[in-house]
């Protein structure tokens, strides 16, 4: 054997020398509890058991290799995430891009097709509405008026469609005569046309008219033929449009139906005007005037809206004055939910004799000799109410009933001179207060 071979024989089992040992050096580590230090000399070379013995040296001379080479994998990886990421958001902006317009679409179509139905007037019910222009009423100021009483249900289509068919904002000052069932150019038209050609008339109904005096009323201020009115006061034509109509009985002996429903107040109607239009305008006033809350307050008292006007319409007719009127309901009512109560049992009320007239010296000359009572409104005879109420009770009227005054009076009378009142519990304080004012 040669110096050369033996010398690289030598290195080779120097070599393996050194590796049994760190393996072993390793292993007494492991094993033993000792925590000393391993030997110095093995410091640098030792393994762990998480590596190889030729790992520390190829990780010197492959690590920056690996490193640079992950590098670029990562920016791969990221590069594809960023692209996925990028496609996902265009997919879902896309899809909520999509959405919208189909909801815009849905919106603007929907928009669209109330807004032309309600251009001309598609599902509305024929209802006659008094509508009053101000001098200066632009169209927004118009359109809003005009879905407040019931004529359009679509304000801004309403100002659109003035806009595009360029109607101005030049309307004419006054009250008019309408309909839910006019479409937008009719209406405009009509709050454009020039006055001149109908003639407005002012009519003020005084608290505690019967229908037989407003009939008359309107005949002579030249709106609508008397006999028109009362034909029209007669029928339940009305019903259907009034809920407070429909609740009054059936099977009634009252002379006209719309007794006590036509409300007092101040009103603007044309010359000639339709009779229905007019009747309608009143009702409607009527059903503006008894809110809901109103009712309610009513039917709290026991008493049907019907029974409630007709007591408050005597209240009307019997009363002094607004103050009274809280004395007088107090009687009345003291009477109705007293009934035998010292003998009394029935109203007594003058004001119910000649219905439907106020009193002897109102029927007409033609009709006094031929003229008879109606029995059934009779309150000397037939206790309780009469059929229906004899005029259209004033709010004071409404109110003092709903609020009448506490007293144990049963009788009551009123200078006819000068209309002081005298009230008493008895029939015999009664009978003197009755020469006080003079009535014996």
């Amino acid at each position: 054997m040669d110096e050369h071979n033996k010398g690289s024989i030598s290195d080779e089992e120097l070599q393996r020398k050194l590796y049994e040992k760190r393996v072993k050096n390793f292993s007494l580590n492991l094993t033993g509890n000792s925590m000393e230090e391993p030997p110095a000399e093995a410091d640098d070379s030792a393994l762990n058991s998480y590596s190889d013995p030729r790992e520390k040296e190829l990780g010197e001379r492959q690590a920056p290799a690996q490193s640079k080479e992950t590098q670029k994998r990562l920016k791969k990886a990221a590069k594809r995430r960023n692209k996925e990421k990028s496609r996902g958001n265009r997919r879902f902006f896309r899809l909520v891009w999509l959405v919208m317009v189909v909801l815009v679409s849905i919106i603007a179509g929907r928009y669209m097709v109330d807004g032309v139905n309600d251009m001309l007037a598609v599902g509305r019910s024929s209802v006659d509405v008094s509508f009053t222009v101000e001098e200066d009423d632009t169209t927004a100021k118009i359109a809003q008026k005009l879905k407040d009483g019931g004529l359009i249900n679509n304000e801004s289509f309403f100002k659109l469609y003035a806009t595009l068919t360029k109607a101005g904002d030049t309307y004419t000052a006054g009250t008019f005569e309408l309909n839910t069932s006019m479409d937008y150019q009719a209406i405009i038209s009509e709050l454009q046309t020039p006055r001149s050609t109908r003639e407005q008339v002012f009519v003020t109904i005084p608290e505690g008219m019967g229908v037989l005096e407003l009939a008359g009323l309107l005949e002579e201020k030249g709106v609508c033929k008397a006999a028109d009115v009362l034909e029209l006061c007669k029928s339940r034509d009305f019903d259907g449009d009034f809920e407070l109509l429909a609740q009054i009985p059936a099977e009634s002996e009252r002379p006209y139906h719309l007794e006590g429903y036509l409300f007092p107040d101040s009103y603007y109607f044309y010359k000639d005007q339709d009779v229905t239009s007019v009747v309608k305008k009143l009702l409607r006033n009527t059903n503006d005037k008894l809110t809901k809350a109103l009712r309610d307050q009513i039917a709290e008292t026991g008493m049907s809206l019907d029974d409630f006007l007709t007591l408050a319409s005597i209240v009307q007719r019997e009363s002094a004055d607004d103050e009274d009127m809280y004395l007088v309901a107090s009687v009345l009512l003291n009477r109705l939910n007293n009934v035998g109560y010292q003998n009394i049992y029935t109203l007594d009320c003058d004001s119910t004799q000649y219905y439907p007239y106020r009193s002897p010296a109102a029927i007409p000359d033609d009709l006094k000799d031929s003229f008879e009572p109606l029995e059934a409104y009779n309150t000397y005879r037939n206790r309780g109410l009469p059929p229906g109420p004899i005029c259209t009770p004033s709010m004071a009227a409404i109110e003092a009933l709903l609020d009448p005054a506490k007293t144990n009076y049963y009788y009551f009378c009123h200078n006819p001179e000068t209309q002081e009142a005298y009230y008493a519990t008895t029939a015999a304080q009664h009978s003197v207060n009755m020469q006080k004012a003079g009535l014996r």
